[in-house]
């Protein structure tokens, strides 16, 4: 006789959970909290969470400043405005912040003035001043002009011209200064410096020209490496009488003429500069927290947290979680935090999660990890199966109801919901008996007060922790409602009304 051998394959799939994903990236940061950080674009495109750059911030001394981030093009300090603009903003390659200025080599420069007076304050300057910025040539061609500054003078006896150019001659930056020092006695005066090292195109560079009024010296610095000195005096050197500074009755800066490439940072400072070369990072640590990320249940379990990140040698991030059961905010110090690496977490706890992280520059404060994707896996249980069998008893002016108790441990109890039309459940208006009312795990319940002669509509929920109540729903929502089911009281020793 020949056997016949069946297999059975019984597949179990979960009954009350669902695998889910959440995922902070892109425009979906949610932050709570940026601290010290900013979103910007990564090496690949994407947005990420960086340290803060460092931008240059207006304080006392601070006359001109341009951080190039977006149009139109204004100067932090107030002093001056931008009378024209033909230039446009490179959110791609850039130094600090948002943006650049991008120049293309024709007459798309910015032009400022210092509403209506000169370049310096005052008639005649006698303090340190400074002019940085940042400037990445793409062709660095004889004859293009990164700024330059014209303007007037009256000096006791007379109008004269002004000049300030820095340009490009062999690759290498000239400062041409006319009649801004002049010797006492004369009218005239001008000289140039030009660096020593020729500048590469496509690479960015600092520059910085500073002035010291106590002897004259005037200073250039490259990369914060000196590339020219000179002395604003009678003998040429450190010593000899410094020819006063005449700081002009009008005069406008000119930014880009005729220069192909991208400028970032424009300063100009009534001090001398010490700080060479300001660090790229305004920080060495930023913090990150996102606002509550909805698990849909306290009793959810997180599977995993993921990220994806760039971490450089010498920076790094530190991650941490929280779960709680109320929809609210974290500061980085509140108490709770969960620190965890990427990967695996498998936690329970709370309906709601918070996600917080840690970035660390290196020591320089030039370079910055960053995070461009968070991704959060969760078994999201979901709320729990109502009653399958309910029965409704009526009694005079009273509704006894029974139901099969819902062999689910993370029960806490059961609402009943009741109305006078079918999947409407307002309660009793007239005589105020509210719905729902909580049973707690009761499998039974007597509503009273209720209208002798009135059929009433019934259903039982199921509730957990922190479960989302329906409150006054007017229809049964996803089948969380058990079957309805109704009754109408009678007093039935006594005639009807």
């Amino acid at each position: 006789m020949k056997k016949i051998v069946v297999f059975l394959f019984i597949i179990i799939t979960p009954l009350y959970s669902i695998d889910r994903e959440f995922t902070l990236a892109g425009d979906n940061w949610q932050p709570f909290l940026l601290k010290n950080l900013e979103i910007n674009r990564n090496v690949a495109g994407e947005n990420a969470l960086f340290i803060q750059n460092g931008e240059f911030q207006v304080d006392s001394s601070t006359e001109l400043l341009l951080h190039f981030n977006s149009l139109p093009i204004v100067d932090a300090t107030g002093n001056f405005r931008v009378i024209e603009n033909k230039s446009s903003i490179s959110t791609g390659i850039r130094k600090f912040g948002a943006g650049a200025a991008l120049f293309n080599g024709e007459t798309n420069s910015i032009i400022l003035d210092r509403r209506g007076g000169g370049i310096f304050p005052g008639q005649v300057y006698s303090n340190d001043f400074s002019i940085e910025f940042w400037v990445y040539g793409q062709n660095l061609s004889d004859g293009e002009t990164i700024f330059f500054v014209d303007g007037f003078a009256d000096i006791g006896n007379g109008f004269i011209p002004q000049l300030i150019r820095c340009y490009i001659q062999n690759r290498r930056v000239v400062w041409n200064i006319k009649n801004f020092f002049i010797p006492f006695g004369s009218r005239e005066f001008e000289f140039r410096i030009s660096s020593e090292r020729q500048l590469i195109p496509g690479v960015w560079t600092h520059h910085l020209l500073r002035y010291n009024a106590a002897n004259g010296l005037m200073e250039y610095l490259i990369d914060g490496r000196p590339e020219a000195v000179a002395y604003i005096t009678s003998s040429g050197r450190e010593v000899g009488e410094i020819f006063p500074l005449y700081s002009g009755t009008r005069g406008r800066i000119i930014i880009g003429n005729n220069f192909t490439g991208l400028i970032d940072e424009f300063r100009f400072k009534l001090d001398w500069v010490d700080n060479d070369i300001a660090p790229m990072l305004g920080s060495h640590t930023g913090v990150y927290i996102s606002g509550p990320i909805d698990l849909g249940h306290s009793k959810s379990t997180l599977i995993a947290i993921e990220t994806r990140s760039m971490i450089p040698a010498n920076t790094d991030i530190l991650y941490f979680y929280r779960l709680s059961d109320t929809r609210q905010n974290f500061t980085e110090n509140s108490p709770g935090w969960q620190r965890f690496s990427p990967g695996m977490i498998n936690a329970r706890g709370g309906r709601f999660l918070s996600i917080k992280a840690i970035l660390y520059s290196d020591g320089e404060r030039n370079i910055s990890p960053s995070v461009s994707r968070i991704n959060i896996r969760f078994d999201q249980k979901d709320p729990p199966s109502p009653p399958r069998v309910v029965r409704a008893e009526p009694g005079n002016g009273s509704v006894r109801l029974r139901w099969s108790e819902v062999g689910d441990p993370d029960i806490d109890g059961y609402y009943v919901y009741f109305g006078e039309r079918p999947g409407r459940y307002f309660g009793c208006a007239r005589n105020n008996v509210t719905s729902p009312i909580n049973a707690g795990k009761n499998n039974e319940i007597i509503i009273r007060n209720l209208e002798n002669g009135i059929i009433y509509y019934f259903v039982v929920v199921s509730y957990s922790r922190s479960a989302t109540r329906y409150g006054t729903a007017i229809i049964n929502e996803g089948g969380n409602f058990s079957a309805e089911v109704s009754a109408r009281p009678l007093n039935i020793y006594g005639a009807l009304e």
